[in-house]
């Protein structure tokens, strides 16, 4: 309790920073969620074909979008320092990068597409996931510039902008899911297809509203407006892909390993992957909500970090794993109770019913590592410690994590339950190591 009570001022300056952040990704969520919902209704080969095709889609954007996590920490760090134009530099620098990785990241993802015939999933589920997949890659594009103007005002803390331009982007979503898929509002009947043209359409708006919101707060808007005068250079170009590319390899590790329980509970059967998408989009939740935290550990780590406020800079990552932890652990109390009517609000079909509220018991087990091990990262990145989180990521998730969900689900026959269960392997084993590794960093540099 005394540990506890010494971080109650970080706590409050965390959830302060974080709530705009955490309120957009929740808000982001909540569409994935509208989608599913919108889409259960079609069917369990909708919803399982949605699956399929996020567990490609997710892969790629993982990939691009740790580039995009490169610029928070810079420019947190370079504020506290009062570096200013190196701010616009990082800005400049990181929205060609974002822009370079989403079209790499796009092609590549419309070259992936004849695997899905490989994959082991139901044969009657692929003719749906393929349209959506093309016009999801494409959405691509536009995400990773709005995620250049998120990043930017992130580290320059101000999260409230980058907050109301997802939640207006957000209901335009939810608008054009309404006429896309069902073909309502004099739109097209597009089907599973209708959520993917929604996601693109609202992603673009998105770009247009952050700018306008950028735009009203000159402190913000003078960076961005000096970067079009600056010119290239490589040494940028070259840090932020220091930071970029162990980030961006961070997350493809875990999110890959998302993607392959999702595959070999494909190989479980049509009605178990339906229910773990259920599952896992209900606990994205929680996750994403702790992602802010990270966020926020980011951002206040690296802006004490400029200041050489060491013992400060140790406070604002530590206190954000506990408050994580705390939170983490009353979702896992709320999974359990409403484990049995969380999967009815998604389909009516009882079986993936009774196999998603058997998920969300294990759900419940791994949200405290899920939470800690995000935060953690996000606290490390704020003092540009990259390379041995990323080696931990691997190491958790394809060396523990993954092998032991196949071996359990499929050599072993536990199924549906022996993914989860390699899952929860796999988060604990990286919450546990990267905690370790911020506390031994930031003793380190306290030390000097």
């Amino acid at each position: 309790m005394n540990l506890i009570a010494s971080y109650k001022q970080d706590f409050v300056a965390n959830l302060k920073l974080a709530f705009p952040i955490m309120t957009g990704q929740l808000g982001q969520v909540l569409v994935n969620m509208t989608d599913n919902l919108m889409v259960g209704r079609l069917g369990a080969d909708a919803l399982a074909a949605v699956s399929v095709a996020n567990a490609i889609f997710i892969m790629f954007m993982v990939l691009g979008m740790g580039i995009s996590f490169a610029l928070p920490p810079l420019v947190s760090e370079a504020d506290g320092a009062r570096l200013y134009q190196n701010i616009s530099r990082y800005f400049k620098h990181s929205l060609v990068l974002n822009i370079s990785f989403a079209i790499i990241c796009a092609i590549l993802i419309l070259v992936s597409i004849p695997v899905l015939w490989h994959l082991g999933q139901d044969p009657d589920i692929i003719p749906l996931a393929i349209p959506y997949l093309e016009i999801t890659a494409w959405s691509l594009i536009p995400l990773m510039v709005f995620q250049a103007l998120r990043c930017y005002s992130d580290g320059m803390s101000d999260t409230l902008r980058p907050m109301y331009a997802i939640i207006i982007g957000n209901i335009v979503n939810i608008i054009l899911n309404y006429g896309l898929i069902y073909g309502n509002l004099g739109l097209p009947e597009m089907g599973v297809s209708g959520a993917a043209m929604a996601s693109l359409i609202a992603r673009i708006v998105m770009i247009g509203l952050l700018l306008y919101f950028i735009r009203q707060r000159t402190r913000l808007w003078a960076h961005i407006a000096k970067a079009r005068y600056l010119n290239y250079k490589k040494e940028i170009f070259k840090k932020l892909l220091f930071l970029g590319i162990p980030t961006s390899m961070q997350g493809f590790f875990e999110v890959t390993a998302f993607s392959g329980a999702a595959l070999i509970m494909g190989m479980v059967g049509k009605d178990q992957q339906a229910a773990h998408q259920i599952s896992i989009n209900l606990a994205s939740v929680t996750f994403l909500m702790c992602s802010g935290i990270g966020m926020a550990a980011t951002i206040r780590v690296g802006n004490q970090l400029g200041k050489n406020d060491y013992t400060k800079m140790r406070d604002a990552g530590m206190s954000s794993i506990i408050l994580v932890g705390m939170i983490m652990a009353c979702m896992a109390i709320l999974f359990i109770i409403f484990r049995h009517f969380l999967p009815t609000l998604y389909i009516n079909d009882d079986i993936v019913i009774n196999y998603a509220s058997t998920l969300l018991i294990l759900a419940a087990i791994f949200q405290i590592p899920d939470g800690v091990q995000v935060t953690a990262l996000g606290a490390l990145r704020g003092i540009q410690d990259v390379k041995v989180p990323m080696i931990i990521t691997f190491i958790s998730y394809w060396i523990c994590g993954i092998p032991v969900s196949y071996i359990a689900a499929i050599t072993l026959g536990y199924e549906h339950i022996g993914v989860w269960i390699g899952l929860i392997i796999g988060l604990s084993v990286s919450a546990v190591l990267l905690t370790h590794r911020f506390h031994k960093k930031s003793l380190l540099l306290m030390s000097k």
